[in-house]
This record gives structure tokens, sequence and C-alpha cells, in this order.
């Protein structure tokens, strides 16, 4: 090895710092532009948070890889990346749930971002064991000059801050919770609804507990899924959602005026929406945005 080359160690230490590095951004993906943020909705409020974290973890420790070579710092980025992948594959399997989420979905879903979080901590995790082989650990004595520290701090702040400026949507026009809807308590109170600002003469209500209206239709919710995900109906159809799942999930209209959305929806919980316009209407549960079905209507 001439004297101009970085030692295998310390190339081992940049390599697992980038891999975590990625890992962060793509939680910082899958918390803004995959709907994650919105777990933050009752009851999974911590889930939501824990993600964002992440991201903000992988930026800490990939600069302190790359500024330092201690081996509690090492260990701290094998027990970061180890963590990650142990709590991803723990949710995304055997309907395990963490700080009340449970993924409940194909296993690398979101895609393909799921596959990158693994592959990532993997690399990180096989980079970061090697550098405590002792030939490799003695040869990697000299520390990072200041230059390079600070360019590593700069371009992770970057990404990160960047990326999350670019990412940040607008609440203020996008958050469905403003959509107006009426809680009831009992079965017969269905009946009672508030006008929809964006659909005219179209009405929602959200129950603890009903039936399908008379003539209506059923949609079930269950495992993580809108049993009947592409459903017609002829026009001035009720459409029933009734939550038969654990968690607590949402019904939100994915079109640009988001036409409909309900409360939170417990278990045994259902939300009612009269369409009463032609055209195919997207939808999805705002909590779990992988969640997606669509009413088409005709007449």
């Amino acid at each position: 090895m001439n004297s101009t080359s970085l030692p295998v160690g310390r190339v081992l230490r940049i390599v697992a710092a980038i891999a975590i590095l990625v890992s962060g951004i793509v939680h910082l993906d899958i918390y803004f532009n995959q709907g994650y943020r919105l777990t933050g909705l009752a009851p999974n409020a911590n889930f939501g948070r824990s993600i964002l974290l992440n991201a903000i973890g992988a930026g800490i420790v990939a600069i302190a890889l790359i500024a330092r070579k201690e081996w509690f710092v090492r260990a701290a980025g094998i027990g970061y990346a180890a963590s990650t992948v142990a709590i991803f594959l723990y949710t995304h399997s055997g309907g395990h749930s963490f700080l009340s989420f449970r993924h409940g979905g194909p296993v690398f879903d979101p895609s393909p971002q799921a596959q990158l979080t693994v592959i990532m901590g993997i690399i990180a995790i096989v980079a970061l064991a090697a550098t405590f082989v002792p030939a490799i650990d003695a040869a990697d004595t000299a520390p990072m000059n200041l230059p390079a520290v600070g360019a590593a701090f700069a371009i992770t702040a970057i990404a990160l801050i960047g990326l999350t400026l670019k990412w940040r949507p607008d609440d203020s026009t996008t958050t469905p919770a403003a959509a107006p809807t009426t809680t009831v308590a009992t079965a017969a109170s269905t009946a009672g609804t508030t006008a929809d600002s964006t659909a005219g003469s179209t009405a929602d209500s959200t129950a603890t507990s009903a039936a399908p209206a008379a003539g209506g239709t059923a949609v079930s919710i269950k495992n993580f899924a809108f049993d009947s995900n592409d459903v017609t109906v002829a026009k001035g159809t009720t459409v029933t959602w009734t939550n038969n799942d654990t968690a607590t999930h949402t019904v939100v209209a994915a079109d640009a005026d988001v036409s409909f959305v309900s409360d939170n929806l417990p278990t045994g919980a259902t939300f009612q929406h009269v369409f009463d316009k032609a055209g195919t209407f997207p939808y999805i549960c705002g909590i779990h945005p992988r969640m997606k079905g669509t009413i088409t209507v005709t007449g």
C-alpha cells in the first residue's frame, strides 16, 4: 500500500456511512412521499415520528463514522443498522406490531424503498464488522482530516435538509382532516349527515356501528386491505365502509378535491358516502396509504 492510499478500515467506515445515509434518505422519502407521516394519526403517533427520527439519526451516525474510528462509534453504527433491519423485518412479517403500527402487506412494500433499506443496512453491518478484524483495525490509525469531515457534514446536511424542504407537503392544502364529517354514536343516528362542501349535495357520515344503507354497497376493511377494492355502483348509491380490522383506518378520496373523507375508524366503525355524480373515484386509507380502492359510478 502506498502512502497516499486510504487504510482499508477507513474505506469500510466510509462505505458504511454512505449506506446508512442512503437508508436515512429512504426513510425520509417514506415519511413524506409514501404517506407514513400520516401514521401520526391515532393510534400510531409514535411510529410516524420514529420514521423521521430514523432519518435524522442516520445523518448523525454517518458523520460520526467518517469523523471517528473508535470502537464504540463503529459499534453504534452496527447497532443502528441492525436495529433498523430488525424492526423492518419484525413489522413486515408475522403480523407483528411496533409502536402500534403493523404493516400487514407484502414484505417488501413500499417497493423499491423497502428492499433498499434492508440492503443498505446489511452493507453497513458487514462493512463495520470487518473493521474489527485486528489487522484492518490496526492499520486505520490517522484521524480523518478536518476538511474531509467538514465536507462529509456539509453533504449530509444538504442531502437531509434539502430533501426535507423539497418533499415537505403543504398541510394547509393537502391534509384531508379538514373535510367535514359527522361523528355519531349509534346506528340509528347515521341518517344525520353534513353537506360535503366539495361534492355539492353529497353527504357523508361516520358511525361507531351501522348496517349498510338499503340498496347500498358494502366494503369491508380487513387485513390492511379494502376487500372490494374496485367497485362499480349506480349514481345515487350509498357506499358503506366497515372497519373489521384490528387497527384504525380511514377512507380518504384521492382526487384533487378530496371529495370525501372519514374520521378515524376504530374496529367496528363505519363510514358512508353517497355517490351522486358519475365518474371514477379512487381512495386510500389516510393512515396506511398503500391501501387503495376505486369506486366507479355509472349513470
